[in-house]
């Protein structure tokens, strides 16, 4: 047998996952992990998010070794690795290699420096180059934040992804999707920008060279081997962003191509063949991992860590709570109760961080309160219009009607969400089979590294599995209802503040 090894650092910790080269998931093996946070004294909505990267390094070790106990195979069979990490996280290494900052997507030190790139270069121009805006959390302002306070130089800015491949190998690497998370990137000519550098005076040399993502850069050396149980000299592919490589992992890969990626948050990306930019300079634009192909995304924010949040409150069991979760919202009332904690319509102009959430329902009497069912079921039907409103968005930048959503992410699992979903859209989805899109991804990466197949496309087909749900004709109506009362709803909560 052999066996394929994907890394991926989450936001909220780390995980590995095994398939074969077939596409099957052979074991799967997390922990998670912790932050320090210090609040900025004078901004306290400011916060410092750092991580001590040799306690992750261990935790993402412990994950792959217990990984490859599970899965069964020896060192010797896994014919290689990739990894994978949230978007915009980054570290700092210094002329000896040692990290000198290290951040998460959730570090707002740069809030200030982000300001300063705005009025330098304008947000027209910033997103131009970049297909990003708000900069408040990109390794750029924080970069500059970490120049600007002192400490030792930067020799090398890295993306969490990129230093878990230096970390297993020693070659300081990136690739265009999460390198488009850098702030410091050309999305149009795939390179490094030379009009950032140039403006904030960053010197070229620091920045790592550019591979293919699925191009192999090196071979785990002896001291990742010893830490993860991977045999010595296993090969090192390079993988890419989260979001892209779960895109990769659920199938999208042709231009036209829109997936949903229900995970901790709930990105909806459109795959298109040229670069794509939204003219109101919200909606994000990067790369993906397939090669000459980028996509345009907007986000239904904070959905999966909401509904875990929801689950500690509501869902009292020693059993599968997931499972009972979605039994209870099965068991609910059916309209009524509308929901706002988590899911949002994704807007960058009109950032809102005191925007107020809660559950709304009908209250003329006691008597008529919602269960804690009733409650799961309007969190999941959020979900399903926040998708369908930010789908909207897409097409209003695209010009094309969506005609089948593909599905992919660890909320893909709830069939409840998945058919609430179809009747909110009224297209058909096609859920991918496997919900562990992001570590399926980079198993498609390295296999088409690997000449398994002849290219990233061909593996994506022959590796990905779907299951098509089609909207029930009956709940169409409702469904268009409710969409139009929570849309209604959400508009009138943009107009308040707490």
């Amino acid at each position: 047998m052999t066996a394929i090894v994907a890394l991926d650092a989450g936001t909220g910790g780390a995980k590995c996952t095994v398939f074969d080269p077939a596409g099957r998931l052979l074991a799967r093996c997390s922990e998670g992990w912790e932050y320090h946070v210090v609040a900025h004294p004078d901004v306290p909505a400011v916060k410092e998010y750092t991580f001590d990267p040799e306690a992750f390094w261990q935790i993402l070790a412990r994950c792959a070794r217990a990984a490859l106990r599970e899965a069964a195979i020896a060192p010797a069979e896994v014919i290689g690795v990739a990894t994978t990490s949230q978007r915009e996280g980054c570290v700092f290494l210094d002329a000896d290699g040692r990290e000198v900052y290290a951040g998460p997507n959730l570090d707002t030190r740069g809030f200030m420096e982000g300001l300063e790139v705005l009025g330098a270069l304008g947000v027209e121009r910033l997103y131009e180059i970049t297909g990003h805006s708000a900069p408040f959390i990109f390794p750029l302002a924080r970069y500059l934040w970490y120049r600007k306070h002192g400490g030792p130089p930067v020799a090398r800015i890295l993306m969490i992804n990129d230093w878990m491949t230096y970390r297993l190998c020693g070659v300081a690497s990136t690739e265009p999707s999460n390198a488009t998370e850098s702030m410091l990137f050309d999305l149009r000519r795939r390179a490094w920008s030379d009009e950032i550098l140039q403006q904030f005076e960053i010197p070229a040399e620091i920045l790592p060279p550019i591979y293919a993502a699925g191009q192999q850069v090196g071979a785990v050396h002896a001291a990742a081997a010893a830490a993860t149980g991977l045999a010595q000299g296993t090969p090192v592919f390079v993988g890419g962003a989260d979001t892209q490589c779960a895109l990769l992992g659920a199938g999208a890969v042709d231009a036209g191509d829109v997936a949903v990626i229900l995970g901790t948050t709930t990105p909806i990306q459109a795959v298109v063949a040229e670069p794509l930019l939204d003219p109101a300079a919200n909606l994000w634009a990067g790369c993906h991992v397939v090669p000459e192909r980028w996509v345009i995304e907007s986000n239904a924010g904070s959905t999966g860590d909401a509904y875990l949040w929801l689950l500690d409150l509501l869902v009292k069991t020693r059993g599968d709570r997931y499972a009972r979760a979605e039994a209870m919202a099965r068991e609910a009332h059916d309209g009524g109760t509308f929901s706002f904690i988590g899911p949002r319509v994704f807007n960058l102009t009109k950032i809102r961080p005191d925007m107020p959430g809660g559950v709304l329902f009908r209250f003329p009497t006691l008597q008529l309160r919602p269960s804690a069912g009733d409650v799961l079921r309007a969190f999941l039907e959020s979900v399903a219009y926040a998708v369908r409103a930010n789908i909207a968005q897409v097409e209003a930048v695209t010009g094309i009607a969506t005609t089948r959503l593909i599905a992919g992410g660890g909320m893909s699992r709830n069939d409840l969400l998945i058919q609430l979903i179809t009747d909110a859209v009224g297209i058909p989805v096609r859920r991918a089979r496997e919900p562990e899109s992001t570590g399926l991804g980079c198993a498609i990466l390295v296999a088409s590294g690997c000449a398994v197949y002849a290219d990233v496309a061909a593996a994506a087909r022959a590796m990905c599995q779907h299951d098509d749900v089609a909207p029930d004709a009956e709940r169409r109506a409702p469904s268009e209802s409710g969409f139009a009362k929570w849309r209604e709803l959400y508009t009138t909560l943009e107009t308040l503040s707490v």
